[in-house]
């Protein structure tokens, strides 16, 4: 018997490390995504152009996983006083490309609408006072719907089963025997519900176990070298709405086997979604600032001259230069030759504002005879830089740099400040500012690079949180993670 029936509804440079670390917290953006946190200072944005993109990355893993579901799903046996089917096992699989929307305020819906089934196995139908049994065949075409919720719990993202349905558009039994095509219907009000069952444990198995495996296994406190860790901490739900969603992280850099208590707090980050592309990264100044807080504290920063930028035949580098405009200098070592030293006072505080980086930084600069400090000066040094995005790499370069002087201490009597104000702009762009600007020109890669190639993309510095908005693709490598992941999901 052959029966149709319609519908039905069952419910990762050469230069001195220090340097490095200027610019070492931007590599914290490739984490943003994996937490959200109520005092964020760090934002992932996806818009539903994201999702749709995701939806053919789904229909990549969904054409796995339907190869090895096959060999692996089976239905219950089902005894009645009547009837029986045994050895249920799905035949074929075809769940098509997925459907994925936003559900506002709760998560996001998956729906195949089209899903196409079959079903091989066994029956036994009792007629009278005997057993009639056989092989029969189920082709079925059905609509499936299952939400996901995201929330956040102990420091980390969480999904859950928020409901799942299905739809039957067809139902077409073979049992390869006409005489008991009455056993039909009585066979669809049993396996029906056992397929919904079937099809929405798997799901909830999925959300439950499967998918927060892999969300426990990522990195949320991260070791950079012996220098910090990078700490992601999760105490707020996802924002859902209409036409996006945000992750919202807070990032920091702490230091390793202690926690840091900042004096600073990230501000606001006030932006919304660029709907045209598909993903928008913000990252608070307070992050890059907690990097540069734990790992360049005041004497990180370190630099003197002669050096290869100045060498000592210039003149600067002997007090004879001085003889002149400080003549107290000359005369009390004539023909001398000079050290010039400069170190950090205090961490280098970074500030987005207006398409640019702003960093400043107190120093100390000494000047030195003979191994001894003759004179010592207050700066407060001030470097705006601007910056670019293409694909994976951030970068710019220094634009300007500015400082105020005072001096601190004098061995010489007193000294004129403006005397020598050309002399530290000398030492300034022979020391700490080169190495700073070769920092910002080379960048920094983004640790995403292995797994995403970013495109079209837009850079933005706002008022203290950098903007990078773009469209994006999967790299060869995170498709076979994908793979590996789409065959382990049944196992």
């Amino acid at each position: 018997a052959v029966v149709s029936t319609q519908s039905g509804h069952y419910g990762r440079g050469s230069l001195p490390r220090p340097y490095k670390m200027i610019w070492i917290a931007v590599t914290l953006l490739s984490v943003a995504c994996a937490a959200p946190t109520d005092q964020e200072s760090v934002r992932i944005s996806f818009s539903q152009k994201a999702l749709d993109y995701g939806e053919d990355i789904a229909f990549y893993m969904i054409d796995i996983l339907q190869k090895v579901a096959v060999d692996k799903l089976s239905l219950p046996n089902i005894s009645q006083d009547q009837f029986r089917a045994t050895n249920l096992k799905f035949g074929a699989l075809d769940l098509g490309k997925p459907e994925i929307s936003i559900v506002p305020n709760v998560g996001l819906k998956w729906r195949n609408g089209n899903a196409k089934i079959q079903v091989t196995g066994g029956w036994a139908a009792k007629a009278g006072w005997w057993w009639t049994s056989g092989d029969m065949t189920l082709d079925a075409t059905l609509a499936v719907e299952a939400t996901a919720g995201i929330t956040a719990s102990n420091g980390k993202l969480v999904t859950a089963p928020k409901g799942c349905s299905v739809h039957y558009h067809s139902f077409n039994l073979d049992l390869h025997n006409s005489f008991f095509s009455w056993v039909v219907s009585m066979f669809e009000s049993y396996i029906t519900p056992e397929i919904t069952s079937a099809v929405c444990d798997e799901i909830n198995k999925l959300l439950r176990t499967t998918v927060n495996g892999v969300i426990a296994s990522l990195p949320h406190d991260i070791p950079v070298a012996d220098i910090m860790d990078v700490e992601i901490e999760a105490d707020s739900n996802p924002v859902f709405s209409s036409s996006g969603f945000d992750i919202s992280a807070r990032v920091i850099a702490d230091q390793q086997g202690s926690d840091v208590v900042f004096p600073f707090s990230p501000e606001p980050i006030v932006s919304q979604m660029d709907t045209s592309l598909m993903v928008c990264l913000l990252v608070s100044d307070y992050t890059l600032n907690t990097a540069s807080y734990v790992a360049l504290a005041a004497g990180q920063l370190k630099e003197s001259v002669p050096s290869a930028l100045l060498n000592a035949s210039n003149p600067v580098m002997n007090t004879a230069y001085f003889k002149t405009s400080i003549p107290e200098f000359y005369t009390a070592y004539p023909d001398a030759a000079i050290t010039y030293s400069v170190v950090n006072t205090r961490y280098p505080r970074a500030e987005f504002d207006h398409d640019n980086i702003i960093l400043d930084m107190p120093v100390e600069l000494s000047v030195q005879v003979a191994g001894a400090d003759v004179l010592t000066l207050a700066l407060s040094l001030t470097v705006e830089g601007n910056m670019q995005h293409n694909n994976n790499v951030l970068s710019g370069q220094v634009t300007s740099a500015t400082h105020t002087s005072s001096i601190k201490s004098s061995q010489i009597g007193n000294i004129n400040v403006d005397d020598i104000e050309g002399v530290i702009d000398d030492i300034l762009n022979n020391t700490v500012l080169p190495k700073i600007n070769a920092v910002i020109v080379k960048g920094v890669t983004l640790p995403i690079d292995q797994y995403v190639s970013l495109n079209k993309g837009v850079l933005e510095a706002h008022d203290d949180f950098v903007k990078v908005c773009a469209d994006a693709t999967l790299t060869d490598f995170s498709l076979q993670e994908l793979k590996k992941i789409a065959e382990d999901i049944l196992i």
